[in-house]
């Protein structure tokens, strides 16, 4: 649930998709025909910790004709990743270059530069390049309070930011270690994932409120990953992933770990909680 891979991203994407919620992403839209006007034509939006370019392919075909889009991740082969993926999903590509790519989408016009930088330390930098909107997906749960206050004092336009993990796990049927995987999956997140000690289930209440405390306008809801196709690749992975978090918490033993693995693979639903929010510039 933690890994960053291509292969994780690409697995998750409809899933995410379909969580997001959709009366944020109305708040968004009204926001921003109310600042760009009604055919949200020209904008600029900079998506940080872009990964294989999902934020992209959920908002673009929401807005106007000509959008410009700068992706912004720490990682080199998300970014070729993230450009493999858009050059699928266009319908035409009509240029390339080393650090861009211009696609149709529809009548989506899309302009997308791609960027390397270490948010931990080139915050300042990168917030400072010109945009009409900040978006980012599954970011804030992964970095500290200091990160997000300084975020948040740097930050001049509105902000777009989903997926971060609420800290609800649920399967069902239930399980007798379910509460130990997701406390103990819990503490985990809050383990220092580069940006210092991790706000982890935490991030979305506390990103709100640090908001608001200047003067923005948030909306928040949540937006749960509801999973019941299963089993599926995706599922298998999800809970690879949170076993793996759990065996270094040392919360349970490998046996333990086996029998509540093999539990869930056999699972009929399992939803996993996170937050959207948008916020409106004062």
């Amino acid at each position: 649930m933690g890994e960053f891979s291509a292969q994780w991203l690409a697995l998750r994407e409809p899933v995410d998709h379909a969580a997001r919620s959709a009366r944020v992403r109305d708040v968004l839209l009204a926001d921003l025909r109310k600042r760009h006007g009604e055919q949200l034509s020209g904008l600029s939006i900079l998506d940080l910790g872009c990964g294989s370019g999902s934020n992209l392919r959920a908002i673009a075909p929401h807005l106007g004709g000509q959008q410009r889009w700068c992706l912004v991740d720490y990682d080199d082969a998300l970014l070729d990743a993230a450009r493999l993926a858009l050059k699928a999903w266009a319908h035409v590509v009509v240029s390339e270059t080393t650090d861009s790519l211009q696609i149709m989408y529809g009548d989506r016009d899309i302009e997308i530069t791609f960027r390397s930088a270490d948010l931990s330390g080139d915050l300042q930098t990168v917030l400072a390049w010109p945009a009409d909107l900040v978006s980012a997906s599954a970011l804030f749960d992964l970095v500290s309070r200091q990160w997000v206050d300084r975020f948040c004092d740097a930050l001049r336009t509105p902000l777009y930011a989903v997926l971060s993990f609420d800290g609800q796990m649920q399967w069902e049927p239930e399980h007798p270690f379910d509460q130990t995987v997701r406390q103990a999956f819990c503490m985990h997140q809050a383990t220092d994932k580069g940006f210092g000690a991790a706000l982890g289930p935490s991030s979305g209440r506390y990103l709100c409120d640090a908001l608001k405390q200047r003067a923005f306008e948030v909306t928040i809801d949540k937006s749960p990953w509801q999973i019941e196709d299963l089993p599926s690749a995706f599922h298998d992975m999800l809970i690879d992933g949170i076993a793996h978090a759990v065996l270094e918490t040392g919360s349970l033993g490998e046996a333990d770990m086996d029998t509540w693995l093999a539990y869930h693979r056999r699972a009929s639903l399992c939803l996993i909680g996170h937050d959207d929010l948008y916020a409106s510039v004062p």
